[in-house]
């Protein structure tokens, strides 16, 4: 029973250790999916901490209880992963795009993203939050021409009047992503990362300052919707994907908004972040934000994001249910330096 117990543990730590492979040794199946559950193998550290304590098996009882209290309390993740991805812990303001402009307020934002389940999500639900939270940018994703339709009707042109689509591709996973904003753009593109997935829409526009349209040329804000793919649809172009949206920290302030399909554990989305993001619900909460399954109050894993870089800073981010959405939909409060 020892060796049963101690084979146990030893495989619980190498489930755990999945999570500090390089970037793209995780494009495997079923690898994505064990490394997304990393989260939950507390509950069987604890078992078997049970179990061996039951049995007299201190050695192996405490061994797993250290494991389970490492996964629960995300260690080293808040440690290791906050000090090498994320370095906003005390931000070097000479790298922002907005310092050279000290006698300007900064400007606020509001940004929500949804994963809308092939189109079904309900249009109506959809305008009651962006209403509600006063969003200034809304980032959908899994689109279909009819959910775009029944937008329009419930009004969102009067609310977010500017919006950017992306080409609607039979290869797209589940639909394609868009982007509203009541912000006036001074760019927009269809597509603006060349990643292996649907197209990556993208707006440029300026926020506003004391009411007025912020009038600094390096002032500007990318806002952009990804969807990478699912693992099951290609698990080596789902890494990709994710790496390749790093490209997009490196043209100005950006904020990227979509369903990811991966979370802190998995290595290719921690080569992004060091590509110049922070995650908003790291940066505002210190932990990360679950919003799949929408239909399950525990356990949820992490899939949405808003990520930010250059001088913005995430001051709140909350989930809300959207009707006919399998996930929950992800709202940020920025702050633009």
């Amino acid at each position: 029973m020892t060796i049963a117990l101690g084979t146990a543990l030893a495989l619980l730590v190498l489930w755990w250790a999945l999570r500090f492979l390089p970037a793209g040794a995780e494009g495997r199946l079923p690898l994505p999916y064990l490394i997304a559950l990393i989260p939950f193998l507390w509950i069987p550290a604890l078992l078997l901490a049970i179990v061996a304590a039951v049995l007299g098996c201190w050695p192996l009882a405490v061994a797993a209880v250290v494991l389970a209290m490492i996964v629960a309390l995300r260690v080293p993740l808040h440690r290791l992963s906050l000090r090498e991805t994320y370095r906003e812990t005390h931000p070097d303001t000479s790298d922002t795009t907005a310092r050279g402009h000290d006698e300007q307020p900064d400007a606020r934002i509001t940004v929500m993203t949804l994963n809308c389940r092939f189109g079904r999500a309900d249009a109506d639900a959809i305008m009651d939050a962006v209403r509600t939270h006063d969003v200034d940018v809304l980032a959908l994703q899994e689109l279909t021409a009819d959910l775009v339709g029944a937008l329009d009707s419930a009004g969102i042109r009067d609310v977010l009047p500017h919006r950017q689509l992306g080409e609607d591709r039979p290869t797209d996973n589940g639909g394609f992503n868009g982007l509203w904003t009541r912000l006036a753009p001074v760019a927009a593109a269809s597509s603006s990362a060349q990643i292996p997935a649907a197209d990556v829409p993208m707006i440029v526009a300026s926020p506003t300052r004391n009411g007025q349209p912020a009038d600094a040329p390096d002032s500007a804000i990318a806002f952009a919707s990804a969807h990478t793919k699912s693992p099951m649809r290609g698990c080596r172009a789902w890494s990709q994907g994710i790496v390749g949206l790093g490209r997009l920290a490196l043209q100005r302030a950006t904020v990227v908004l979509g369903d990811l399909n991966c979370g802190i554990d998995h290595p290719s989305f921690r080569k992004l972040l060091a590509a110049g993001f922070r995650d908003a619900s790291m940066s505002a909460l210190r932990k990360p934000m679950v919003s799949f399954p929408s239909w399950l109050a525990w356990p949820r894993i992490e899939l949405d994001h808003v990520l930010i870089s250059g001088g913005i800073d995430a001051e709140r981010v909350e989930t809300l249910t959207i009707h006919g959405s399998d996930h929950l939909a992800t709202v940020a409060a920025l702050r633009i330096r």
